[in-house]
């Protein structure tokens, strides 16, 4: 698309590593007159792509994350902007010490190269580490950095040499109109005056919900503060060729990371109390003091965390050389339950959500939901992630704030499988829900039903009738 036009195929609002992977997939799939917009300057307009870590491990439980991080760091690597670097995942506790070898097992289902060593032996990858503080750890020799910014980039550009995007940055999006019936989309109006479309994909970040209330639609997001130093420069690290030479560390208890950055070592943490922005709050290019996304740092919330920084990695941390050079309270997006949030929006109809997205698996998504957009079943199955799956009740700012604030600290912790949300339970009651509760019932929640599972008044019949229970050896 060579002139701008008031006309698209598709609008994408976002140009972070999500709205640029999906554009670039679109036009490889043959679409034409698309058009990109962000209400930021290029190449980086101020999202949470800007100021990301940029690490990526392979691990998860959940096989989608799982096949959506290995997409993306096969896309990463084709755009030449990956550096395999290798990372650890540290236990200083026995109970870590165990979540480390369930992750081995789940890291040996989906085909991923891995190693359990012993503080001598993480010692060797990471020599200035603190042994005594650590128990056994967990090696990724996969795990890599990326240039995000520059990824986003080279995809944009690829979709505009195939002449199949518009790019119009410093453009922000006013509305979204519907159909009369208010059902479908029929254009998207911004600064830059109005385009017709019957298509706009919402890939937004921390902006997302906002941008899908426009047009009556919501996208259970919110926006969350987390918070990172960088600290240097580090003698250690003076002769660094390139941005890094040690493995990533996932210091897993206390639920931060230390990563190197040329010569600083950058320190974050998911410990510190959970910190909601409303999207209306979040301030303009014009008003930030680095970037809407990177937030003035609060020193007294992050103080606890540097203090077990320094103590696994007291060599170079405590080294009165060096200092705090950059420190930010960053945005991110959280959902309810952890997931992505994608698909065509239940409330109207070509209108796409994109969006909950972090760097590790943004092309894979943006491949997924261009397949999708394009009529066909994504390779990789991403129904865990369907902003369908939501009921009614999961979609109002109180649920999505308050399981986000409960999410936020387990983003390193140990969950069970079946583990259970405390916070917004009771929502959906029986006729008979406060029988059950006398008779002791533990519940389990479904779709925001409280289903008993078992009754603590049953439990003399363990002793009554418990050797004509068939054994269960497998338990």
């Amino acid at each position: 698309m060579s002139e701008s036009t008031n006309q698209a195929s598709a609008v994408i609002v976002g140009a972070g590593i999500v709205g640029n992977s999906l554009a670039y997939h679109l036009a490889r799939l043959g679409w034409r007159d698309l058009i990109l917009v962000d209400k930021g300057p290029m190449p980086n307009p101020g999202g949470s792509t800007g100021h990301a870590s940029n690490f990526i491990f392979p691990i998860d439980y959940s096989k989608m994350m799982a096949q959506l991080t290995d997409d993306s760091s096969a896309q990463f690597k084709d755009l030449g902007v990956f550096t395999e670097s290798g990372g650890l995942e540290i236990a200083r506790t026995e109970a870590r010490r165990q979540e480390l070898r369930r992750r081995a097992s789940a890291a040996k289902a989906w085909g991923i190269p891995y190693e359990l060593l012993s503080p001598s032996g993480v010692a060797k990858l990471v020599p200035f580490i603190n042994t005594e503080a650590i128990l056994e750890g967990l090696y990724l020799p996969t795990v890599g950095v990326v240039d995000s910014l520059r990824a986003g980039t080279l995809m944009r550009e690829r979709a505009q040499q195939m002449g199949a995007l518009e790019v119009r940055a410093n453009t922000e999006v006013l509305g979204i109109e519907l159909s009369d019936d208010a059902r479908r989309v029929r254009a998207v109006r911004t600064t830059a005056g109005d385009i017709n479309t019957d298509i706009c994909a919402i890939c937004g970040g921390v902006w997302s919900s906002r941008v899908a209330e426009m047009a009556g639609a919501s996208i259970p997001l919110t926006p969350v503060v987390h918070q990172m130093i960088s600290v240097g420069p580090i003698p250690l690290f003076a002769d660094t060729v390139g941005e890094i030479t040690y493995p990533v560390v996932r210091d897993m208890d206390p639920n931060m990371y230390e990563r190197q950055h040329g010569g600083d070592m950058e320190v974050g943490s998911y410990a510190h109390r959970p910190i909601l922005v409303p999207p209306d709050e979040i301030p303009s290019n014009e008003e930030a003091v680095l970037s809407p996304t990177e937030m003035p740092f609060t020193k007294d919330d992050f103080d606890p965390q540097l203090q077990d920084a320094l103590e696994l990695m007291p060599e170079i941390l405590g080294d009165e050389k060096v200092g705090i050079r950059y420190a930010i309270n960053g945005l991110i997006s959280m959902t309810p339950d952890g997931f992505p949030v994608l698909g065509e929006t239940p409330e109207v109809k070509g209108l796409w959500s994109v969006a909950a997205s972090w760097i590790k698996e943004g092309p894979g998504i943006g491949r997924a939901v261009a397949e999708w957009m394009n009529g066909n079943a994504p390779e990789i199955d991403i129904h865990e992630a369907d902003i369908a799956r939501f009921y009614d009740h999961q979609r109002t700012r109180h649920h999505v704030a308050a399981r986000a604030r409960e999410g936020y600290n387990k983003m390193y912790g140990i969950v069970h499988p079946f583990e259970q949300w405390e916070l917004q339970r009771s929502t959906r009651l029986s006729p008979v829900y406060h029988q059950e509760r006398e008779l002791g019932a533990v519940f389990f929640e479904t779709v925001g039903w409280e289903r008993p599972f078992w009754y603590e008044s049953n439990e003399p019949l363990l002793e009554q009738y418990g050797e004509r229970v068939m054994p269960r050896s497998a338990e």
